[in-house]
C-alpha cells in the first residue's frame, strides 16, 4: 500500500513537472494590450495554446481548438492540408479583444521569422457551454482584415 502511494506521488510530481516544461514560444501579448486579463483568462489561454499549436505545425492540436460544427465540416485531413500551405515560421502578438453580440473577436498581428512579412487578423472565438473555441478559416483570401 505504501509503495502504490510513493508511486502515485511521483506520478504526480511528473505530470506537474511536464506541465511547467511545456512552453509557448511563438505567441506573445503585446504590452501595450489594454484588455481585463482576469475576465478574458480562459480566452487568452486557448488563443496563446491555439496560435503555439498553429505556430508548431501541431495541426491535431490545433484542430481541437476549432468549432465543432467545423470539424464536423472539415475533416482532420482537409484541415491539415489546408493549413500546412503556410510552411514559413512566424509568431503572433495578442494586440486588442473585441466583445461582440454572441462572439468575441481577437486582434493580432502575424510577424514571419524575417520580419518581411507583417499585417494584423481578426480571429472570431465563440463561447461554448464555457469554453472558447476558435472560428476555423476555410479560404486563403482575404486573410488581412477579416472581421465580421
Amino acid at each position: 500500500m505504501k509503495k502504490e502511494s510513493v508511486l502515485f506521488s511521483l506520478l504526480i510530481i511528473l505530470l506537474f513537472i511536464g506541465c511547467t516544461l511545456h512552453r509557448i514560444e511563438y505567441v506573445k501579448i503585446s504590452p501595450d494590450a489594454k484588455i481585463d486579463k482576469h475576465k478574458y483568462q480562459l480566452l487568452i489561454n486557448r488563443f496563446l495554446n491555439y496560435w503555439d499549436c498553429m505556430s508548431k505545425k501541431d495541426f491535431q492540436c490545433a484542430y481541437q481548438y476549432e468549432l465543432p460544427y467545423q470539424r464536423f465540416l472539415h475533416d482532420f485531413k482537409w484541415y491539415k492540408n489546408f493549413n500546412s500551405a503556410n510552411n514559413q515560421k512566424y509568431k503572433i502578438i495578442f494586440l486588442d479583444i473585441i466583445p461582440k453580440n454572441n462572439m468575441t473577436v481577437i486582434k493580432s498581428k502575424y510577424i514571419s521569422s524575417d520580419n518581411k512579412v507583417t499585417y494584423v487578423f481578426y480571429d472570431r472565438w465563440y463561447n461554448i457551454d464555457g469554453k472558447w473555441y476558435h472560428k476555423m478559416k476555410v479560404s486563403r483570401l482575404p486573410f488581412g482584415d477579416n472581421a465580421e
